[in-house]
């Protein structure tokens, strides 16, 4: 992998060169740094327990990340207007990582928080700005989304170190609103990027995907109550039932999407997978809360941050970064192997007993999958666009 002169005028260019970057190599060191401690390899730094730490940081900083670094480059898309870039986005940038680094920090709790609220603070403003300065009503909707993130990240760091149930409570909540990002942003380019491939590569299947409507509606509701259940009695029977009838409209609303026409391009087909995740997820948490199998419920929320999650941040930024540097949207055959590997990984998390062999694979395949989009990727963030 051969690097090009790094400039920051070119880095900070688009929100998708720095965010994707440091993403992808936070996937790396986050998840490595988390195998070694269950190992017993490396110590962990001793403010939060491991686990909560390991949570926050893979919804709230992984996710969070990829979050920033779509929703900034996409704006200017959706409002005609500059992108976000230069200063702005640096500053942006810098809170984002000095996160991440306090996060490791044993006496690091105050700066861990201030700079993770400011950084969730910093991206609502952000947008808001963009949205707002452009008249563009049809995607206000990613406000109340982006404060509420900012709202759990206040509540997570006000209960700490002692609040256990109200962190559990925000990092339930963080996940949640990582859904929501997803039913809203993937239910609208997963359709849109799957019939435009059809009508380009496939024009004897004349099909009309559907476009948001009620069952659209129907799922996202029924999303966003299993969600409040969950998030706040995450034991009773009931939320449980909740979440297979909103496992039901996900799967539902995927099949609509009609994904195996597009079997044969990867950076579509990643994208059902991701999302193929979700239904999976909300099945195996609902049936684990409903019948109180701990088991399960361990299940049913790595498909979802594992599965659903880290599939659609990894095949979004695959696609994204092509297209908004000019280069053709076609899947390396590094990447195709970094997506199925990444599908294995996560199949193989869900029968994973925590520290057994396969938890362990699992974390390998993980760990391959986005230093693979590293090797392919990274020259690509850095290099000026195509044509």
């Amino acid at each position: 992998m051969k690097l090009p002169a790094i400039h920051s005028s070119l880095l900070f260019s688009y929100a998708f060169r720095p965010f994707f970057l440091l993403v992808g190599v936070y996937a790396v060191l986050a998840v490595m740094g988390w195998g070694l401690y269950l190992g017993g390899f490396m110590d962990w730094p001793s403010a939060l327990p491991a686990s909560v730490r390991h949570g926050h940081e893979m919804l709230f900083g992984f996710a969070g990340g990829a979050i920033a670094g779509f929703l900034l480059t996409a704006v200017a898309t959706w409002t005609s207007r500059p992108p976000v870039a230069g200063g702005a986005l640096m500053a942006l940038c810098a809170v984002w990582l000095l996160a991440r680094l306090a996060a490791f920090l044993p006496d690091g709790l105050w700066l861990w928080g201030g700079a993770s609220v400011l950084f969730w603070a910093g991206l609502l403003g952000l947008m808001a700005r963009e949205v707002v300065a452009a008249r563009n009503a049809r995607n206000y909707k990613v406000a109340p989304l982006l404060a509420a993130f900012l709202l759990a990240e206040v509540a997570f760091f006000a209960a700490a170190p002692d609040g256990d149930w109200v962190m559990q409570a925000a990092l339930r909540a963080g996940l949640f609103l990582v859904l929501g990002m997803i039913f809203l942003v993937g239910g609208r380019i997963i359709p849109s990027f799957t019939q435009n491939w059809l009508r380009a590569n496939r024009p004897d299947i004349a099909v009309q995907l559907p476009s948001f409507d009620r069952l659209d509606l129907a799922a996202v509701a029924a999303g966003a109550v299993f969600a409040a259940g969950f998030v706040l009695w995450p034991t009773q029977r009931i939320v449980g039932f909740a979440g297979l009838a909103a496992a039901l409209l996900h799967a539902w609303r995927l099949l609509r999407w009609r994904g195996w026409l597009a079997r044969r391009e990867p950076l579509l087909w990643v994208l059902h997978v991701g999302y193929g995740w979700i239904p999976v997820g909300f099945g195996l948490l609902g049936w684990g809360v409903s019948r109180q199998l701990v088991g399960l419920v361990d299940s049913g929320l790595h498909a979802l941050t594992y599965g659903a999650i880290g599939t659609l941040i990894l095949g979004v930024a695959a696609r994204v970064a092509l297209g908004h540097t000019g280069r053709p949207l076609q899947a390396f055959p590094a990447m195709t192997a970094a997506f199925c590997l990444l599908t294995l990984g996560a199949a193989l998390r869900l029968i994973a007993p925590v520290g057994g062999a396969l938890m362990g694979l699992s974390a390998v395949l993980w760990l391959v999958s986005y230093g693979l989009f590293l090797w392919r990727y990274a020259p690509i963030l850095l290099a000026p666009r195509r044509g």
